[in-house]
């Protein structure tokens, strides 16, 4: 059975003008548009050029709720999870790119 999420009271803050640092590194490594969002110790870290989409989400604690992944998809991505690659790294990051971009996991 489906988990349907009720997004409205989950949503996450637009920090991306408060976290420069990150908005640097990201744009370093995958180039184009950087966005940050947070909510409640979670940050998503959104990058997006012509050729991929990617989110790394992670949380202070080392725990990413299965919701939080879901709407970095749904809401950042605008994607399906069938649209999209997911790699949980050793250090608890969440790693979600769209499927065209195979080489990213390997």
């Amino acid at each position: 059975m489906a988990i349907v999420y009720n997004f409205s009271n989950k949503t996450f803050r637009d920090i991306t003008k408060e976290r420069v640092d990150v908005v640097k590194i990201a744009s370093g490594f995958m180039g184009g548009a950087v966005k940050v969002y947070e909510r409640n110790g979670t940050v998503i870290i959104h990058s997006e050029n012509k050729k991929s989409s990617h989110a790394s989400v992670s949380n202070e604690d080392g725990q990413v709720s299965e919701w939080e992944i879901r709407y970095a998809i749904e809401h950042i991505l605008k994607r399906g999870l069938t649209e999209v690659n997911i790699k949980v790294s050793d250090t608890g990051v969440v790693h979600i790119c769209n499927k065209e971009i195979i080489s990213f996991f390997n």
